[in-house]
């Protein structure tokens, strides 16, 4: 839906809130987390993961997005995401069948292409299936040079960073009678690093590595791979390169840090679109994600059309949430592709079996199988993997749909760990509130008695000002005209774990809408236990998805303004809520909204968010404390009267966080605000 801005609404007279010392409901510790569908908007490969390498295992053949083209246009793209919609609500005909050769929008493979890569000095390169080093991915490149200095490059996602602050990693399996390669980094047609010459090859595989290290810096460098020894057949594979301060040798240092500075107490991963693909052939497989990084054969990433090597498995995903200290929330693929009818049931034991290895991987003792391949892996300790999410925006019910495959998925999970926390596939929030919970397993129907789940997860997309007016989505949940159930079974508890202003402008106007929301959320505690941004990661060269949380290039990174909104609500979170009362001098739609919680034994925390009010001031009191509030100065604050303004890869901070001041009068204090905004105050109960 395209923008249309709502006329801000100018107010003279004071708004109120009174905030008493009522507890209301506890606020879970995992209200602010996080959700990262790896490999969307090349988020993952060319993203957050730190491979430099576009194709390093040359298994892509050509199929998918292989190009440093610039991204299509965004109406193409917003035809993407409405046809993945239109594939999720209307299946195949024909089930999906574990056997197919090639999922639907699948491409065959093209023997010979070497995209992105590109030859060096006019030799002719090509991919070849040589069935080693490795059987799992056989495809290597080949080519013969007639004079030294020839060989093959590759220009990295766009462009590699090379930064003369840290040396590269480079590494390379090769086989060729008595050849000589070396390595160059290049900015242009520039060298600025050249490896040693390597010990000749031999006619079987061998390893070689250097560290490259750039004598001055470029933003769109590339890698050259060539030979000093002409006339001789020479044999390439999982050529690699890591920048040397990448974060666990892993992920890119610069989107880490936002990662980090968020710190999130629970990640859902890895999708999402990408956990189901088309089919059983192109959806996310975690036993083909782990083990040694140049054994995994990768896979086509037939929900957002390109080539994935699977080097953002599954171990580097959970030592990317032990880094940050987050409960990773692992989705579990139930035999639901989009487009397709679910495989049969008759047929789905697989991914039971992958659903109960997933676990004894995470966290089982040396003992067992799996967790003996974690060990292998290089992960000794348990990584103590105690949520699942079973699916993903599954809408086909019944026995043989949704239901039954939650189901068998679901009783041994909860056989074998009695304790374990498991998230079912919720629903699409529209912007009225309406919902059917017909047939969905946490409730039942269909012929199906009500099924376990501790909660269930719900996706709210929608422009900004409608995002803006579901600040009272969750107040009426628990009634039955709101939430309707079958034979009287309550609705389960709700992660809302993908919302956003989806295809909106990259504004302040959509963050503070974004920010009304989650106060709406956190108002309802008892409900609302998780939320989560989607998407959170674009390569702006390789977009797929119009609106996401962390944008960049190869070498400059910027967050949207709603990052900073939900940094601002993220950083004060109190133990319970406080009852709220606000009272308004609008006509018509919610344009503000407060909240209030407590935390630890004398800390109040003041939550306040204006969305389109021109001249916004507001009067919060406090009533019922034991004793006087102790008020800051300043509070927090994210805002603007522009409802244009956003960030950018040239000027990455013009939305961030400030303060603004502070009227104290007794027990009462006054914040004035601009038209878009969110601010955040603490104050102190004395003893």
């Amino acid at each position: 839906m395209m923008f249309q801005a709502a006329l801000a609404v100018a107010v003279l007279a004071q708004n109120t809130a009174t905030v008493h010392n009522t507890k209301g409901a506890a606020i879970k510790t995992n209200h602010f987390s996080m959700f990262y569908e790896t490999e969307i908007n090349f988020g993952g490969e060319g993203g957050l993961y730190g491979e430099l390498v576009w194709n390093r295992d040359f298994e892509a053949l050509g199929r998918g997005k292989l190009s440093v083209d610039d991204p299509p246009a965004r109406a193409s793209r917003d035809e993407r995401v409405a046809e993945l919609r239109q594939m999720r609500r209307q299946a195949a005909e024909e089930p999906a069948s574990v056997g197919d050769q090639l999922d639907p929008g699948e491409p065959a493979a093209v023997p010979g292409v070497i995209a992105p890569w590109t030859a060096v000095g006019g030799v002719s390169a090509k991919s070849v299936n040589t069935t080693q080093p490795f059987m799992s991915n056989p495809w290597v490149v080949s080519f013969t040079a007639s004079a030294a200095g020839q060989g093959i490059e590759n220009p990295g996602y766009w462009g590699m960073n090379l930064r003369t602050e840290t040396a590269f990693d480079f590494s390379f399996y090769g086989m060729g009678n008595g050849a000589v390669m070396y390595a160059q980094l290049m900015c242009g047609t520039q060298v600025i690093s050249e490896s040693p010459k390597f010990e000749p090859m031999t006619s079987q595989w061998q390893m070689f590595n250097a560290s490259l290290q750039p004598t001055s810096p470029c933003f769109g460098g590339s890698l050259r791979v060539l030979t000093a020894t002409p006339n001789v057949a020479i044999y390439l594979d999982h050529v690699s390169m890591f920048p040397g301060d990448a974060v666990l040798g892993l992920f890119r240092p610069d989107l880490f840090a936002f990662l980090k500075e968020y710190a999130p107490p629970m990640m859902r991963l890895p999708g999402g679109n990408y956990l189901e693909g088309t089919g059983p052939r192109t959806r996310w497989q975690w036993k083909r994600s782990i083990g040694p990084k140049e054994t995994r054969s990768g896979h086509y990433n037939s929900a957002w059309r390109y080539w994935v090597t699977d080097g953002l498995g599954l171990m580097e995903l959970l030592r990317l949430t032990e880094h940050l200290n987050a409960q990773p929330l692992v989705s579990i693929y139930t035999g639901f592709s989009l487009g397709r009818q679910y495989v049969p049931l008759n047929e789905s034991q697989q991914f039971v079996d992958d659903a109960m290895d997933l676990m004894e991987y995470s966290n089982g003792g040396v003992n067992t199988v799996w967790g003996q391949r974690r060990v292998e892996d290089g992960h000794p300790t348990s990584f103590n993997v105690s949520m699942l999410e079973i699916g993903n925006e599954e809408t086909q019910q019944g026995q043989e749909g949704y239901g039954g495959h939650y189901k068998i998925i679901m009783d041994p999970l909860r056989q074998k760990y009695p304790d374990i926390f498991i998230v079912a596939s919720g629903l699409e929030i529209a912007t009225n509130g309406g919902r059917s919970t017909s047939c969905l397993p946490c409730v039942g129907g269909c012929d199906m008695a009500p099924q376990h789940c501790d909660a269930w997860d719900e996706h709210t997309y929608d422009n900004a000002t409608s995002m803006a007016s579901l600040v009272d989505l969750y107040d009426n949940y628990y009634s039955p005209s709101f939430c309707q159930t079958v034979n009287g079974t309550q609705c389960p508890p709700v992660y809302v774990l993908e919302f956003a202003c989806a295809f909106q402008p990259l504004t302040i106007q959509s963050a503070v809408a974004e920010g009304m929301f989650l106060i709406g959320t956190e108002r309802n505690a008892d409900v609302v236990h998780a939320t989560a941004f989607a998407p959170l990661f674009v390569n702006v060269r390789g977009q797929q998805w119009g609106y996401n949380l962390i944008n960049f290039n190869a070498s400059h990174v910027f967050a949207l303004p709603s990052y900073s909104s939900q940094l601002i609500l993220k950083r004060s979170i109190g133990d319970h809520t406080l009852q709220t009362n606000i009272s308004s001098h609008e006509q018509g739609v919610q344009r503000w909204s407060a909240i209030a919680s407590f935390k630890g034994t004398n800390t109040v925390i003041v939550k306040v968010a204006n969305f389109e009010f021109l001249n916004f001031t507001v009067d919060i009191s406090f009533e019922g404390f034991p004793s006087p509030l102790t008020f800051p100065s300043t509070a927090n604050y994210m805002g603007s009267s522009d409802a244009s303004m956003a960030n950018t890869l040239d000027n990455p901070n013009v939305v961030s966080i400030t303060s603004v001041p502070l009227k104290v009068n007794g027990q009462t204090v006054s914040i004035t605000m601009d038209t878009y905004a969110v601010a955040v105050f603490e104050a102190t109960l004395n003893a």
